[in-house]
């Protein structure tokens, strides 16, 4: 069985959409893997042997993922005005009229309306049969008209690209197509509608940079070659290019997109993204808050708790969110540069209602842990901005040792970017709610823990300092406990974990956990924005207040101090006075 690569099976792949889009393969242009009597092959156009996506028509692609006779087009009769393109390129005239009798289309795009697990959603399909699928006068519009409509009607906006490079032909008019597009799409992000993008293969040029970038969340079909220029320009600039770096699992890597997802797992997974976003349902709590459960904390010292928390059977974030949430669907990526996997950021349910989970991971390299970096919490204000914008409830888990300290992140602004975090944890509208499972390190811990509700496990711990200079008695770590930090209203509750540690039983911790965050979700659904940043700004500011009883004796003693102080200046200031006096006298 003879194997090509990736980047031949594109090239040839591509061939094939321009020339003989309708042929039927009877092996696979990948793997030569015989397809006449594959099931996958005949409904979805995928080899079951090597994965690999085939082109497939856009009204079968629309037929996969659309709700049966559920999706209505429109603008399909749209027509380029500017028929001078045409008079002074007839060769350009001829390609066109060539690809609409071949294609069936009169442009690269297909707009419409459809349901996709019954939820509505504005469907804009880019074909690469057509031209290359590029952006032109009349595929422009179409998409502009397409989201205006989705605003309209305030429903999500699903775009399906497969397109290459720019409609040459058509000059400036053509690039300014871009600057449409992108005016609308930002319109609709003013009016917090929905976007996702699903990429196939290819997606670069124009439709890459002004649809697929701007969506709230990026799929990708698998080994699709992603990126603003298409592959062949680049190969004939520099003469070779490696295609691995460009193709969508590379992508995924490297945070630039969310998820890859197969052709006969699209319309699930869309749907349900588009379920999740929509949050329509928000969990009601009919008892006072006074009924909240109340549980009695260990006496164990502050040196147990230590133990218990770095103990190697305890469960990590990423356990947490499959035991507390349902459908949960992550979103990889800072759009930047990395996907680590240090941070889990991604949307679920708890109870009905849609909630933006944001973890830290902690992951032990090599027998070191090392603490967050410059690209882990750009991924954390990502989500956190997400959520905001579409008023999704915010959980963060907290567990690290910190953030990285060496000097290749500070150089990177791993400062600047810890800071964004923070402000946007700071400026979140929806409500927000954050729990230390484990350890909590100095600033990365906070960045997170600017919340609403704070909640902290029995035996999590918050540490300030670190131990880097042994030395240094000045800089040895502070380590305190959940019953210190509750002392100090520092947290809100604390979550009581079995005897011995949450590792004994930890499916009672889990769902003693589940049941306090619905309780404590649903009482700040009822406050409006406006007051739960009033509450959390007070909170905040009076973690100090005298009233606290540790603070409170810490300020007694230092007032009895200072009033001894004073007493014996005035003392000394009267007696000064009097041996004046009497030397004036006399």
């Amino acid at each position: 069985m003879k194997e090509l690569n990736n980047e031949n099976a594109f090239f040839n792949a591509e061939e094939l959409i321009t020339n003989a889009p309708d042929q039927d393969f009877d092996s696979c242009l990948k793997c030569d893997f015989n397809l006449k009597e594959s099931e996958l092959y005949d409904t979805y156009r995928v080899c079951s042997s090597c994965n690999f996506h085939f082109y497939i028509k856009p009204y079968d692609r629309l037929a996969l993922l659309t709700d049966r006779a559920s999706f209505v087009e429109f603008n399909q009769e749209l027509t380029n005005v500017h028929e001078y393109t045409h008079d002074e390129l007839p060769e350009y005239k001829k390609r066109t009229k060539s690809d609409v009798e071949r294609t069936g289309l009169n442009d690269s795009v297909i707009t419409g309306i459809g349901t996709m697990g019954g939820n509505s959603c504005v469907i804009i399909l880019m074909d690469f049969s057509f031209m290359g699928g590029n952006l032109g006068l009349v595929s422009g519009e179409k998409i502009s008209l397409a989201i205006d409509e989705a605003v309209s009607r305030k429903i999500p906006i699903v775009s399906i690209i497969s397109s290459s490079g720019t409609r040459i032909e058509e000059g400036i008019l053509s690039l300014m197509q871009m600057a449409k597009v992108t005016l609308s799409m930002a319109n609709a992000k003013s009016k917090n509608i929905p976007s996702l993008s699903l990429l196939t293969n290819p997606c670069t040029g124009q439709a890459y940079i002004t649809l697929a970038t701007y969506s709230d969340i990026i799929l990708s079909e698998p080994g699709a070659s992603v990126g603003m220029s298409p592959l062949k320009d680049l190969k004939g600039d520099y003469g070779s290019v490696d295609f691995e770096s460009r193709a969508s699992d590379s992508m995924l890597k490297r945070g630039l997109i969310d998820s890859i997802v197969n052709r006969n797992q699209q319309k699930e997974q869309i749907s349900r993204i588009i379920d999740l976003l929509n949050n329509n349902h928000k969990l009601v709590y009919e008892n006072n808050e006074s009924n909240k459960p109340n549980f009695s904390l260990s006496n164990l010292s502050i040196e147990e708790r230590v133990k218990i928390s770095l103990s190697d059977k305890r469960p990590s974030s990423s356990i947490f969110l499959k035991k507390v949430f349902e459908n949960f669907f992550e979103i990889k990526g800072d759009r930047l540069l990395d996907n680590s996997d240090r941070i889990i950021t991604g949307l679920a349910q708890l109870g009905s209602q849609t909630v933006m989970i944001v973890a830290q991971e902690n992951i032990n390299e090599n027998n070191s842990i090392d603490g967050l970096k410059s690209s882990d919490f750009r991924k954390c204000s990502r989500a956190i901005n997400l959520a905001s914008r579409f008023n999704i409830p915010l959980i963060t888990f907290i567990d690290t040792v910190g953030h990285n300290m060496t000097y290749n992140e500070e150089i990177k602004g791993i400062g600047t970017s810890l800071g964004e975090t923070m402000l946007s944890m700071a400026q979140m509208s929806s409500p927000s709610i954050s729990v230390l499972i484990t350890r909590g390190g100095s600033e990365a811990a906070l960045s997170l823990d600017i919340s609403d509700r704070r909640l902290m496990l029995e035996n999590a711990i918050l540490v300030m300092g670190d131990n880097r200079d042994d030395k240094d008695s000045l800089n040895k770590p502070s380590i305190i406990g959940a019953k210190e930090c509750k002392d100090l209203n520092i947290v809100d509750s604390v979550i009581p974990e079995p005897v011995g540690g949450i590792h004994m039983n930890p499916d009672e911790c889990f769902s003693l956990l589940r049941k306090f965050l619905m309780i404590e979700l649903a009482m700040l659904n009822k406050k409006s924005e406006r007051s739960r940043f009033k509450d959390k700004y007070k909170k905040f500011r009076n973690i100090s207040d005298f009233n606290n009883s540790y603070l409170y004796n810490l300020a007694n003693e230092a007032i009895a101090a200072k009033g001894k102080i004073t007493d014996y200046i005035s003392k000394k200031i009267s007696d000064r006075k009097r041996k004046i006096r009497k030397i004036q006298s006399e």
